[in-house]
């Protein structure tokens, strides 16, 4: 068995400081949060915009949270962040507090796997490069779905193990810029292994794993969890089998 397949017996933490983490998605990930956050943009807006609550899990220390915060369609929207690792969680309160977003971000300490907040609480859910770092992943994307409310949507964006080439080497090279090593591929997934996931967590019927072909998103892959009703469902599912993105492909661009 590949050694990303073997389940962690607890949740991963990142290999340097949680300072060193934020320097360095502070200055190097900014093409991959403009993806996220277009992928959001076309999800708020089919849903219809308005007021809704967004949660980002493994928020780590609260950067892209900052970005969606600032973004002008978006203020409508609730923010929560959270993260499981102390260092992660007391960096991303500094961050938003030097901010001075604390009323509009707020960030809470849980566990992916058994999260505090009630079912249907959340519209909007995102995640970023933290699926790696479960312990559970089937188990997490059921506590994901469970928070969704009616129409909600998650969207987690994950480097893969087998990478285009030309996207990791860009990526190791911003990650070298900030003095960051080199990312781990052994101890990420391949599509196939999340779609198995999927599978484990029974919700086939409400997920699709998506692996764009060039530009940043070649690094990794989309994980789309819906819990919309059974024609939107089926209609995400169709354009995903012929090899596109259920929406414009926010990557090229």
């Amino acid at each position: 068995m590949a050694t990303a397949a073997i389940m962690q017996q607890k949740n991963m933490p990142v290999h340097y400081s949680a300072a060193d983490y934020d320097r360095y998605t502070t200055a190097a990930v900014s093409t991959y949060d403009d993806g996220i956050i277009r992928r959001l943009l076309q999800e708020y807006r089919l849903m219809g915009r308005g007021q809704r609550c967004l949660l980002d899990i493994g928020t780590g220390t609260a950067r892209l949270l900052l970005k969606i915060a600032e973004h002008p369609e978006l203020q409508a929207v609730e923010l929560v962040g959270t993260d499981f690792f102390d260092d992660m969680v007391e960096q991303a309160r500094q961050t938003i507090q030097e901010a001075s977003l604390s009323e509009r971000i707020t960030i809470e300490q849980s566990d992916v796997h058994d999260m505090p907040q009630p079912d249907e609480s959340a519209d909007l859910i995102i995640s970023r490069s933290t699926i790696h770092h479960w312990a559970d992943p089937p188990r997490a994307f059921r506590e994901i779905f469970r928070l969704l409310k009616r129409g909600g949507v998650a969207i987690i964006h994950e480097p893969r193990r087998d990478p285009a080439p030309e996207s990791l080497a860009e990526f190791n090279r911003l990650r070298a810029e900030q003095g960051i090593e080199p990312a781990r591929m052994d101890e990420k997934f391949t599509a196939d292994e999340v779609r198995q996931f999927v599978v484990e967590a029974g919700l086939t019927r409400n997920a699709l794993v998506l692996t764009p072909m060039k530009g940043p998103g070649a690094l990794g892959m989309e994980v789309r969890i819906s819990k919309a009703g059974w024609l939107r469902r089926s209609l995400v599912k169709l354009v995903g089998k012929i090899g596109l993105s259920p929406l414009k492909n926010p990557w090229n661009r």
